[in-house]
C-alpha cells in the first residue's frame, strides 16, 4: 500500500512539472472554463476578457521576439569571434605602453597623446615586477600625437634584463595643472575570447584589449 502512494505522488509531481508553461490553446481553455462557470448573477466583464486576451497576446510575442534577439545576437557574436581570429599572431596598437626589451635589445615604439601643451611630461617605467627602473623627463612638450622608439624608451640604459615593461605617463602645465595624457604601443595577439562586452584579445604582454580598441598593424 505504501509503495502504491509513493508511486501515485510521484507520478502526480511528474506530471505537475513538465507541464509549467501555457499555450495559446491551454489559455483559450481556461477562458472558456471561466466563463462556463461564471457566477450568472456576476458575469465576467467582456472589456475585461478582451484585456486578458490582449495582455497574453503581448506577451507571447515579446517572449517570441526575445528569443529571436538572443538567437540573433548569439549568431553575430560567433560570426564576430570567426572574423577575428584572424588577428591571431598578428601585431596591434592598443592602449597602454609597453616595451619589450628581447637580447638587450627595444624593438618598440610607443605612441604619446597630450590633450594640450605640457610644461613637463614624465614616463616612469616599470619592471615585471612593478619596481620603478626609470624615469623619463620632457619639457614643454606641444599637445598632439608624438612617439618614441626604443632608443629613446632606453634613453638612461637601465632596461637591460629581457621582458615586458610597462610605461605610464603623466604630463602637467605651466602652472603646474595635470594635463591628460594617453599612451598606445604595439603588442600580438596571443588569444581570444568572447565576453559579455564583445570579442577581447589577449596580448603576449598581458595586456587584455577589446576588438574595437585595436588597430591592425601592417605586417
Amino acid at each position: 500500500m505504501s509503495v502504491e502512494a509513493v508511486n501515485s505522488s510521484t507520478t502526480t509531481t511528474t506530471d505537475s512539472s513538465s507541464n509549467t508553461t501555457l499555450s495559446q490553446l491551454d489559455f483559450l481553455t481556461l477562458l472558456t472554463t471561466q466563463m462556463e462557470y461564471q457566477d450568472p448573477t456576476d458575469p465576467v466583464d467582456n472589456s475585461e476578457m478582451v484585456s486578458q486576451m490582449t495582455q497574453y497576446s503581448m506577451l507571447e510575442q515579446q517572449t517570441s521576439t526575445n528569443d529571436k534577439l538572443d538567437t540573433i545576437l548569439s549568431e553575430i557574436q560567433s560570426m564576430s569571434k570567426i572574423n577575428s581570429s584572424s588577428y591571431l599572431g598578428q601585431k596591434v596598437s592598443a592602449e597602454g605602453g609597453v616595451a619589450e626589451v628581447s637580447d638587450g635589445e627595444i624593438d618598440s615604439t610607443v605612441t604619446i597623446t597630450l590633450s594640450e601643451d605640457a610644461a613637463n611630461l614624465g614616463i616612469n617605467i616599470y619592471d615585471s615586477d612593478g619596481n620603478i627602473v626609470a624615469t623619463n623627463y620632457y619639457e614643454d612638450v606641444s599637445s598632439g600625437t608624438f612617439t618614441i622608439d626604443g632608443d629613446e624608451i632606453n634613453a638612461s640604459g637601465a632596461l637591460t634584463s629581457d621582458g615586458y615593461y610597462t610605461l605610464q605617463a603623466f604630463a602637467y602645465d605651466s602652472n603646474g595643472a595635470e594635463v591628460d595624457v594617453s599612451m598606445e604601443s604595439e603588442g600580438t595577439v596571443a588569444a581570444i575570447s568572447q565576453e559579455d562586452d564583445g570579442v577581447v584579445f589577449t596580448l603576449e604582454d598581458g595586456r587584455e584589449v577589446n576588438l574595437t580598441d585595436v588597430t591592425l598593424l601592417a605586417s
